[in-house]
């Protein structure tokens, strides 16, 4: 349980959500580049994605140059992961690239497939929103259900550590 839930007296949030303790994030594989359109937009894959990346001069923030990464699941589904976003856009537009999703208005809705887009804007130091620094709670030291997480290289290391015990 969390120091700060011991200290407020709330109960641990483990008991009551069983299904999210043994919830495990583990990072995929590297994006490949398939293919390169004539439009001069790219198409990554691997096992769990497939995205698209174009690239455009920035006409929101007028920064230079903005980057627009359409995501799938290479299974078909509607699944929506923030850490698999997060991921992507440190892949495909850099770590300390700004991005955001834009839920419009009913008039200007697109919703054709399970496509999700990020929108990012790399010449930005910063968008004028959200938390100034890095907070990431680890899965012990949670106030909320979160998922533990587990880097390609732990993923593929423990197996074999765990054949040799």
């Amino acid at each position: 349980m969390s120091l700060a839930y011991q200290l407020l007296g709330l109960p641990d949030w483990r008991p009551l959500h069983p299904k999210a303790v043994v919830e495990v994030w583990t990072e995929p594989a590297t994006l490949e580049l398939v293919s390169s359109m004539p439009d001069g937009a790219e198409y990554f894959e691997n096992d769990k994605f497939q995205v698209t990346r174009r690239r455009a001069q920035d006409k929101v923030f007028s920064s230079g140059e903005m980057i627009q990464l359409g995501i799938s699941y290479a299974d078909g589904t509607a699944t929506h992961d923030w850490r698999d976003f997060q991921w992507i856009k440190n892949q495909l537009a850099g770590a300390e690239c700004e991005a955001f999703e834009l839920y419009p208005a009913e008039s200007r809705l697109l919703d054709p497939s399970n496509y999700y887009i990020l929108w990012c804007f790399p010449d930005i130091r910063r968008v004028k929103v959200g938390h100034e620094k890095r907070d990431v709670v680890s899965a012990d030291r949670a106030q909320a259900p979160q998922r533990a997480t587990v880097s390609i290289a732990e993923a593929v290391v423990a197996p074999r550590e765990a054949l040799r015990a």
